[in-house]
């Protein structure tokens, strides 16, 4: 088992009687000097962004997709993975209860297990199980930006397993990448579930997964989820705007934050947007929009006030669907060998394990 060296964090759990419990759960923080400090400099790297995005010609203005991961956009996705209409979710699910035992067998004994961006674990926990029933020493190392979601999601698996060991990382994509450096004495598995490279560009995506390749060994393996085109149109617009209106009030959260962002109430009034999302059936991806209800000016500190006009689009966010070939083609631009798929029926959505032979 590896050992772990992190200030530990102490988790309240609560008993069956409703005693607060005493849990200690490793979290090492990895973060790099752009994104320690209270996270400073990741929150000074949004500003500029935002910034840049607003500067762009009408209709053309975007905002980062990092602004819906706050801890009340955290909250809310949450809720949305369980809503009906968002079927990601519950076709993951799907796979990982058929087939998690086939996925464990390519998680040797001894190795670490790297979840990519952890979030909520009860998916995770369905692999994790499986681990545990084959008796094998895992590391669990969830990493994730938000500190106190490691906490609560960790905790909430406090005492679950004997071989599995848990923990989080505590930093960004890149941070989790290069402490993979540093831990090259163990097998190597990286897990991203839930489609989350559907949020980047293909090429983007492609670099993504080849910047992991670069640090991982031939006997490491890279687990990789993606959702597909293979949907009827209609359902996966309604995935990205269920009918209970979680995924609007989790959008319009996030134009919100603005406000909390920049230390200022009057960066943006949200009542002057709605949320408007758009399935691009040529590009096949899914496209989040604001949509301008009524001329408003967005006004950043010490800028002059961005004039967004009466049905002008603000685009936030991405989500593409690959199909057979196009996954392919991610493969092979970055370098990295399936070595084994697991899918959904009809092949809507898809589990791939890569590898790299050098």
């Amino acid at each position: 088992m590896i050992t772990l060296t992190p200030a530990p964090v102490q988790v309240p759990l609560l008993s069956k009687s409703g005693v607060p419990l005493d849990v200690t759960i490793p979290i090492i923080d990895i973060r790099s000097t752009a994104t320690s400090g209270a996270i400073a400099g990741l929150e000074d790297a949004i500003r500029t962004e935002v910034a840049t995005g607003l500067s762009r010609a009408y209709n053309e203005k975007e905002l980062p997709s990092l602004l819906l991961y706050d801890e009340e956009g955290l909250r809310l996705f949450e809720e949305i993975t369980y809503q009906p209409d968002y079927y990601l979710t519950g076709l993951e699910i799907g796979i990982l209860s058929k087939y998690a035992s086939q996925i464990a067998d390519s998680i040797p004994d001894g190795a670490i297990l790297l979840e990519l961006g952890a979030g909520a674990l009860r998916k995770t926990a369905l692999l994790l199980d499986a681990i545990e029933a084959q008796n094998k020493s895992v590391t669990y190392l969830a990493l994730d930006l938000d500190r106190p979601e490691l906490v609560r999601t960790l905790g909430e698996l406090h005492g679950r397993y004997t071989h599995v060991s848990l923990a989080g990382l505590w930093g960004t994509y890149d941070d989790g990448r290069i402490w993979l450096t540093r831990a090259q004495e163990h097998p190597r598995a990286i897990l991203w579930l839930g489609s989350s490279i559907g949020n980047m560009t293909r090429s983007d995506a492609a670099q993504f997964i080849r910047s992991f390749g670069q640090v991982l060994t031939p006997i490491d393996r890279f687990i990789v989820a993606i959702d597909s085109k293979s949907h009827i149109p209609d359902d996966i617009r309604r995935a990205y705007d269920d009918r209970g209106g979680v995924t609007r009030r989790f959008a319009l959260n996030a134009l919100g934050g603005l406000n909390k962002l920049f230390c200022a109430v009057d960066v943006v009034d949200v009542s002057c947007f709605d949320y408007r999302p758009q399935y691009n059936e040529v590009k096949g991806r899914n496209e989040a929009y604001y949509m301008c209800l009524k001329e408003t000016q967005l006004r950043l500190p010490n800028q002059e006030p961005t004039v967004i006009y009466k049905g002008e689009y603000i685009r936030f966010a991405y989500s593409h669907k690959y199909d057979d070939v196009e996954r392919r083609i991610l493969w092979s631009a970055a370098n990295a060998s399936p070595e084994k798929v697991w899918s959904s029926e009809g092949n809507t959505y898809t589990l791939t394990t890569l590898s790299w032979s050098s």
